[in-house]
């Protein structure tokens, strides 16, 4: 089995079908993930996660404000160095072709294929992207597409998919939430900044070039999410939001707006969702009224409008017994009156699926989630698991241009559609190609037909998916040459220059083939932090949620669970969501590795094959969570951590027992970052994600953590640092990932500039050296990976 299973790997083979049982392939977990990310920003290690904090990203309205400034002020002082200014914005080429950094300006190298994706017993030969908010076709030119990414940005295409191009690089947050055109004049853009989930940005750009250039950010109120935009077919002026901060309405093409005053019957804002066009000046929106409530019957509702959205009513019929909260609106478009509404209800389940057949005034409840596929299988017999607990997270409605009664539905793991008016459904879809399905990546999104009615768009966790046999078929061939993924984490190696693993949001644990941008699948789930030993490069380390470690020998092709000794391995309330990994580099032999679970930290010699808990003697035994871990190359014997309350450990008897150095000047907790001088171990950098613009984020001892500095000058205030590298050759040359790019030091920190040209204003949130210096790497997140030569 293990000899056809790397056979299957190494030819790219098709798709391993089963009409039986899942294949056990690792599935992701937005409700833990965004716990986790909270976790991560804001110490929210206590803190209940309700409902409520389920919505939108972990920063605060005023930080979010703060980024898009500071990103201005980059973009001023390093205009000569970004996309479009040092280098051209060119679209995506060959991702077969070898590709190689000759130069200080950032080559992006994937990835942006896949030769195969292996989930379990499960492998695909397909091609994914980063997740997928929105997809536009221009209805003038059904060529032109334009996709908004979670975290890469907006990309078009003019020639139907072939080729793509960024058009968003220099806007200081390429985390989207939504994405409109108008229909009367296509080169009209409107994007709505920050993912509805995790996201970071904030406020709304406009384009009047078809995406070449953007106005500056307009905000809406309080909003920190725009969850969906329309513009009023009948009239360009009208422009309709769905936010965090209720809808909002612009009579002036986007340059001011006005809250819109809906009775919900709660206190507070609603969090509008969806908007739709239900023929002239009618529309229909949902809201969750009271989206900080932990549970409840009512939140979930649907608005009318008349005239353009200028004054609302609310619909009636729009009831569950178990409760509603989101809730997705979509209208047939051959007859506007005909709307349908997907409902999740306050646990992340299917509440129902509603019709109104007057333009969304009234509406029958469909008992959907009773009613059983006509092809359901292990996975899903009934409609009602259509959202798996996740209904706050996946959602995606649409109705058939040219039939009423033909719907899709997506949710999960499965796409679903009726084709008699929710009579009855069938599944279309299945996450691992199952059961005789065709495989669509998991985690529905947003959906979009072409013009003709004939072309089914679908936006998902995985990228963009097509079909053009109304589902019976999909191409993932749209995916190739978009370099959108969400990166965590890289390792690299001296033993092979050309390798790169990478752990990706969504999208698994990714091997690179040789110096190409394709990247194969080789670990499903969510993958994390990752390494290739230094002098071996078949032996590489890749990870999953709550410490669970994977083994490969062979380069990638085959892994071995390799958590043995980690006695928190894969339990969720001793282990942190996101697994971290450290080489110890004091060992010649590239043996030691270290990582680490909510308390304790652990230590392996024969690279992950088994590990050893260190000591705790001098550590909390209460109220710790340790964040990431770094061990001297310069000392065997020296070891560090930060954690939870802005705290840093340290060891010099290799983990026997620890200290507490000196509290961080200017601390505003959640620390991220931990490394060593190569050099000498009493020279030690410390970095701090906290979403505070007033508070250090980069601090530097020379005395073992007696006394710290911070070390900010030149480095945009005030930004999160993800990681900070020290050059392998050179204790001067310092590599600082932040939320705006990669800086650099040639003075041991004393002073920073935006280190090469060419890379977009994108969150970093590993950089990697090769050991002769010769090569720099960067993980971002949303834009895949990059290098240059120092």
């Amino acid at each position: 089995m293990s000899q056809l299973k790397k056979w299957q790997r190494l030819v790219a083979a098709a798709v391993v079908v089963m009409s039986g049982a899942s294949l056990a392939g690792e599935k992701d977990d937005p409700n833990a993930r965004k716990r986790a990310m909270d976790e991560w920003y804001n110490e929210s290690y206590a803190k209940p996660h309700g409902k409520g904090l389920r919505k939108g990203g972990p920063w605060s309205p005023s930080f979010r404000k703060f980024m898009n400034d500071a990103a201005a002020k980059e973009r001023a002082k390093y205009a000569s160095l970004l996309p479009g200014t040092s280098t051209s914005i060119t679209a995506s080429g060959d991702p077969t072709a070898s590709i190689a950094a000759t130069g200080t300006t950032w080559v992006n190298i994937g990835p942006t294929k896949a030769n195969y994706m292996q989930n379990g017993s499960t492998s695909l030969n397909k091609t994914d992207a980063g997740r997928v908010r929105d997809i536009i076709v221009d209805k003038n030119n059904p060529s032109i597409i334009y996709v908004a990414f979670s975290g890469g940005g907006v990309w078009k295409t003019t020639d139907g998919g072939t080729t793509w191009t960024p058009r968003s690089e220099t806007l200081g947050s390429l985390s989207t939430g939504s994405l409109a055109i108008d229909p009367n004049n296509s080169n009209t853009l409107y994007l709505g900044l920050g993912d509805p989930f995790d996201g970071t940005g904030l406020g709304l750009v406009k384009s009047t070039d078809g995406g070449n250039t953007w106005f500056t950010p307009v905000y809406l109120g309080a909003a920190t999410e725009i969850a969906d935009l329309i513009v009023a077919p009948g009239d360009s002026n009208v422009v309709l939001a769905a936010t965090s901060a209720g809808l909002f309405r612009s009579v002036d093409a986007g340059a001011t707006w006005s809250s819109i005053s809906m009775s919900t019957g709660f206190a507070g804002a609603p969090y509008g969702w969806s908007i739709e066009w239900t023929g002239g000046t009618k529309f229909v929106a949902s809201v969750d009224a009271d989206p900080l409530a932990a549970s409840g019957t009512y939140q979930g509702q649907i608005w009318a409008s008349s005239d353009n959205g200028a004054t609302w009513t609310r619909a009636t019929g729009v009831t569950a017994s178990a409760g509603l909260e989101r809730i997705t609106v979509a209208a047939a478009p051959s007859n506007r009156n005909t709307v349908y509404a997907l409902a999740a209800n306050p646990s992340g389940d299917l509440a129902d699926i509603f019709k109104s057949t007057n333009g969304g005034t009234t509406w029958t409840a469909l008992s959907a989630g009773a009613k059983r596929y006509k092809n359901g299988n292990a996975e899903g017999r009934t409609v009602s698991t259509l959202f798996n607990t996740q209904g706050w997270y996946d959602q995606l409605l649409i109705v058939s241009p040219t039939n009423p009664n033909l719907v899709f539905f997506g949710g999960a793991l499965h796409l679903a559609k009726t084709t008699d008016g929710g009579s009855t459904y069938s599944q279309v879809s299945n996450w691992l190609g199952q059961f005789s399905l065709p495989y669509v990546h998991a985690d529905f999104h947003a959906a979009t037909f072409d013009p003709t009615g004939t072309k089914l768009y679908i936006g998902n966790d995985g990228g963009i998916f097509f079909s053009t046999d109304g589902g019976a078929t999909f191409s993932d061939s749209m995916n190739v040459g978009i370099a959108s993924h969400l990166i965590y984490d890289i390792g690299i190696s001296g033993a092979n220059r050309n390798a790169v693993i990478a752990g990706l949001q969504d999208n698994g644990t990714r091997v690179r083939v040789s110096n190409t941008a394709v990247y194969n699948q080789e670990i499903g789930g969510d993958g994390f932090d990752c390494e290739i030993h230094p002098t071996n490069g078949n032996l590489m380390l890749g990870s999953l949620y709550y410490a669970r470690i994977q083994r490969s020998t062979d380069g990638g092709l085959n892994w071995v669970s390799a958590c043995s000794g980690i006695t928190e391995c894969n339990n969720s309330s001793t282990a942190p969501f996101t697994t971290r990994l450290a080489l110890g580099l004091a060992d010649a032999t590239g043996n030691t590795v270290y990582t680490h679970s909510n308390t304790k930290v652990y230590k392996s010699t024969n690279f992950g094959s088994a590990w050893t808990a260190l000591g705790v003697s001098g550590l909390p035994t209460t109220n710790l969570f340790i964040r990431n871990v770094a061990a001297a190359k310069s000392n065997a014997s020296v070891v560090g951590v930060v954690a939870s309350g802005g705290r840093v450990f340290l060891s010099s008897n290799g983990g026997s027992t620890w200290t507490t150095p000196a509290a961080l000047p200017n601390n505003g907790l959640s620390l991220s970052d931990i490394t060593f001088d190569p050099a000498d171990h009493n020279i030690l950098y410390v970095g701090s994600v906290a979403p505070d613009g007033t508070k250090n984020h980069l601090w530097k001892s020379t005395d073992f953590g007696a006394s710290w500095t911070a070390i900010e000058n030149g480095l945009p205030a005030g930004v999160p640092v993800n990681t900070v590298t020290v050059d392998p050759g050179s204790s001067a040359t310092l590599y600082a990932a932040t939320h705006l790019g990669v800086y650099r030091s040639t003075d041991a920190g004393a002073s920073w500039t935006r280190f090469g040209a060419g890379m977009p204003l994108v969150e970093v949130t590993d950089v990697q050296v090769l050991p002769d210096s010769s090569l720099v790497r960067a993980a971002t997140f949303g834009r895949s990976v990059w290098e240059l030569q120092p």
